[in-house]
C-alpha cells in the first residue's frame, strides 16, 4: 500500500518511451531556519551566506540525499549539525551528470527536476496492455493453482464473512477457464469449430445427423458442477446446485449475500444454473488461503490486471466501471502501458535507523474520475453516448476498492502532481518490484 506524500517524501517516476525521468522531493525549511537560529552568533552570518550557494538535493547512482554535504558542514564550524535525509533505491541506476531543469514546482518546497535513468539489468520497453495483464497473471498461473490437490475449499462473503461453501470431502477440483467472459463467447466459439474445423474435435457431435437444436449449446465439460467450480482471473463460476438458498439470493441476475445484501457476482444470460462470483467480493480460499493472496503479491496487482484486460477486450483505453445494476461509479482512461516508480521518505541519517531501500515497481498510471449521481447523468461517458468508451459491470464492492486503491495512489503523489483538469492522476502496482 502506498504511504502519503508527507514531510521528506519523494516520488521517482520512469518511462519506457521517456529520455528522462521525473523525481520530486519535499524540501522543507525549517530544519535549516532552526540551524540557522542554534548557530553561535559569529558564525550565524557566514552560515547564511554561504549556504545560499550550496546544492541541498545530491543524487548519486542509487541514492537520493537531502542536506549539506558533511565537509561543508565543517568547513563551517558549526555548532549545531544541521540533518541530512537520504533513501536508496536499488535495482535503478541514477546519472547525477545529467540531471537538469531544477525548479520549485510549487513555489515552495517541491523541489522537482529530470534526469537519465535505467533499470539494472532489465531494459524498460514499451508493452501492449495484453502483455502485461498476461505477465501479471503468468506469475502464478491460473493453470498450477487449478491443478493442486486441496484437502479443504471454501468460499465466503468478503462484506461479512459468511461462508456461502465450505467443503472439506476433496471431492470439490478446481478448473480454470481461458478468459472471464468463457461463458458469454463459448457459444460462439462452438458454434465456429462445428462448422470450420471440419468436425475433428467431435466427428459425432458435428456430424449432419447431429440435432441441431444443441447447437449453441455450452458443452457440458466446460461447465461448472456440484464437483467442479471454473476460475478465471476474475471469477469463480460455481452451479447452482453447490449453493444453497439458505446463504445466496438473486434478483434481476445479480448474485447476493443474504446475510449482508452485498453483490457478489451474476448468474450467466444464457445458463441461469450458473452463477459467476468475483474475486473481489467472495473469497476462495484453499487450505485457508485465500485465492488472491496466493496468486497475488497485493490487491492493487488484482485490480490492475482486471482494468488491463478489460481495456484490451474492450479495445478502448477508456473505461468505465459500473456495479452489476449499471450504475456507472468510476472513468478510467490509461495514460501510458506502464511505468516504473519509486516512493517512500527520506531518513534522518542521525536518528541511527539503517539506511533504508525503496524497491522501485512497476505500475500502470491513468487518469480518474469518480461520479456521483450528477456528473453520471450529466456526462456522456457515463450513460453509455459515447462509443470510445468501454464499459465493465462488476459488484459494487469491486467498484468501491478500486477507487479506494486509486485514491490512496493519488495520495502518495506530491501534490500539484495529483489532478489534470476534472481527472485526479493515479496507479496500481503490477508488481511489488521490478
Amino acid at each position: 500500500m502506498c504511504s502519503e506524500w508527507h514531510t521528506h517524501s519523494f516520488f521517482l517516476e520512469v518511462k519506457p518511451r521517456a529520455e528522462l525521468a521525473s523525481l520530486f522531493i519535499d524540501c522543507p525549511i525549517e530544519n535549516f531556519t532552526k540551524c540557522i537560529q542554534e548557530a553561535g552568533e559569529s558564525t550565524k552570518k557566514e552560515f547564511v551566506s554561504k549556504i545560499k550557494e550550496l546544492d541541498m538535493i545530491r543524487v548519486s547512482e542509487h541514492t537520493i540525499e537531502l542536506g549539506i554535504p558533511p565537509i561543508v558542514v565543517e568547513n563551517l564550524r558549526l555548532e549545531q549539525r544541521p540533518p541530512r535525509y537520504c533513501a536508496s533505491i536499488p535495482r535503478l541506476t541514477l546519472y547525477p551528470q545529467s540531471l537538469c531543469a531544477p525548479t520549485w514546482a510549487d513555489n515552495h518546497r517541491l523541489f522537482m527536476c529530470k534526469l537519465h535513468v535505467e533499470a539494472d539489468g532489465a531494459p524498460l520497453v514499451p508493452k501492449t496492455f495484453h502483455r502485461l495483464a498476461r505477465e501479471i497473471c503468468d506469475i502464478k498461473p491460473l493453470e498450477e493453482y487449478c491443478k493442486k490437490d486441496y484437502s479443504k475449499i471454501s468460499i465466503s462473503c468478503t462484506q461479512c464473512g459468511s461462508f456461502l461453501i465450505d467443503d472439506n470431502s476433496r471431492r470439490i477440483t478446481l478448473s480454470c477457464i481461458p478468459c472471464d467472459d468463457w461463458f458469454e463467447t463459448s457459444p460462439s466459439a462452438d458454434y465456429y469449430c462445428r462448422d470450420s474445423c471440419g468436425i475433428s474435435c467431435d466427428p459425432e457431435r458435428h456430424s449432419k445427423h447431429h440435432d441441431e437444436a444443441q447447437s449453441g449449446h455450452i458443452h457440458a465439460d466446460w461447465l461448472p458442477n456440484s464437483r467442479r467450480f471454473l476460475l478465471s482471473h476474475s471469477y469463480i463460476g460455481v452451479n447452482q446446485e453447490s449453493l444453497s438458498d439458505e446463504v445466496i439470493s438473486h434478483e434481476e441476475q445479480i448474485v447476493l449475500c443474504k446475510s449482508c445484501n452485498a453483490e457478489l457476482g451474476a448468474v450467466v444470460k444464457n445458463r441461469q444454473d450458473i452463477f459467476l462470483l468475483h474475486h473481489s467480493t467472495c473469497t476462495l480460499s484453499t487450505n485457508a488461503k485465500p485465492f488472491l493472496k496466493a496468486r497475488f503479491p497485493d490487491t492493487a496487482v488484482f485490480y490492475a490486471q482486471l482494468v488491463l484486460s478489460s481495456c484490451e477486450t474492450q479495445s478502448s483505453l477508456k473505461l468505465v466501471v459500473r456495479s452489476l445494476n449499471k450504475t456507472p461509479y468510476l472513468l478510467i482512461w490509461l495514460l501510458d502501458s506502464y511505468i516504473v516508480a519509486a516512493s517512500g521518505e527520506l531518513h534522518n541519517e542521525d536518528s541511527g535507523e539503517s539506511q533504508c531501500e525503496f524497491r522501485p515497481f512497476p505500475a500502470v498510471k491513468m487518469l480518474y474520475k469518480v461520479f456521483d449521481a450528477q456528473s453520471a447523468a450529466n456526462d456522456p461517458r457515463a450513460n453509455g453516448e459515447d462509443s470510445s468508451v468501454g464499459l465493465i459491470n462488476v459488484p459494487f464492492g469491486c467498484c468501491m476498492k478500486l477507487i479506494e486503491h486509486l485514491l490512496l495512489s493519488s495520495h502518495s503523489l506530491p501534490l500539484p502532481c495529483r489532478c489534470v483538469g476534472q481527472f485526479y492522476v493515479g496507479f496500481l502496482k503490477m508488481a511489488e518490484s521490478i
